[in-house]
């Protein structure tokens, strides 16, 4: 008479063939969702991958259902664009300082009559210099327009551009008195060019040749385009829209086009905007 298996033994070889019969049973329930899966979407895309006889005893029954999916048609809706009727924006004031005339009348006219700015350069000695003319500005004063302390310290670009945006305002009326009623917080300067301060920036090249000690810790501030309107708003107390466009020939376009866009948006004043 055999022995009988110690109770641990027997709780093991239980637990083992139940563990086999439930991976037995997983693997049938997988196997009979793989077939649904199969056949539903075999079903839907209109494929049927049951054996070739299966199918022919199953192509007698009638009634069989298929599925097919349908894409909906897109809707194409254009959208129109609202109607805006936009602020008439105007130039109120001009002022110039150009090799033609300080003043925009003189400068127009010798338009017309066909005069030239171009002439011989006085500013400095260009003998050694295969061209020695240019479109310099000539008889040119910042008195009454440029308070001295900064007239001696600005390179010349700054100095026309104030000197210019203050005639500007004087020729559309907004005198100082005007100007104070104005909000300041939606007043703005923009400006268009090319280059910053070259004469600044030269002239700290050369210092710097000799020590760095001589040079003027206004050299790179002042050779920024956007260091003239900044240094007008400054001068008038303005603290809206604030800096430069650089766009070749196209500059004052741009310049007048993003002014006029200030204040329909709302974003400038009337009568505000520097160019």
């Amino acid at each position: 008479m055999a022995a009988a298996a110690p109770p641990l033994c027997a709780w093991l070889v239980a637990a083992g063939a139940h563990a086999d019969c439930g991976a037995d049973e997983h693997h049938r329930q997988q196997h009979r969702q793989t077939q649904c899966l199969d056949a539903g979407s075999g079903a839907m895309f209109g494929l049927d991958r049951r054996p070739l006889g299966a199918r022919r005893r199953g192509s007698a029954r009638s009634g069989m259902a298929m599925s097919v999916a349908l894409q909906p048609e897109r809707v194409i809706v254009e959208k129109k664009r609202p109607d805006v009727k936009q602020r008439r924006v105007v130039v109120t004031g001009m002022g110039v300082v150009t090799p033609l005339g300080h003043d925009p009348d003189v400068f127009y006219n010798n338009l017309l009559d066909g005069h030239s700015g171009i002439s011989e350069i006085e500013t400095f000695d260009c003998s050694k210099f295969p061209t020695r003319i240019a479109g310099e500005i000539k008889s040119f004063s910042t008195e009454g327009w440029v308070v001295p302390k900064l007239s001696k310290r600005m390179d010349k670009f700054m100095l026309y551009l104030i000197t210019a945006g203050k005639k500007a305002l004087e020729n559309g009326g907004l005198t100082e008195e005007v100007r104070n009623d104005l909000d300041k917080t939606r007043c703005g300067v923009l400006i268009g060019s090319a280059m910053g301060g070259m004469k600044v920036f030269n002239d700290a090249i050369e210092a710097l040749r000799v020590s760095y000690r001589k040079m003027n810790p206004f050299c790179v501030p002042f050779a920024t385009t956007n260091m003239g309107s900044a240094i007008l708003a400054m001068d008038l107390g303005w603290m809206g829209p604030n800096y430069s466009i650089s766009t070749a020939c196209a500059t004052s376009n741009f310049c007048i086009l993003n002014a006029a866009n200030h204040i329909r948006r709302g974003e400038a004043v009337s009568n505000s905007m520097i160019l």
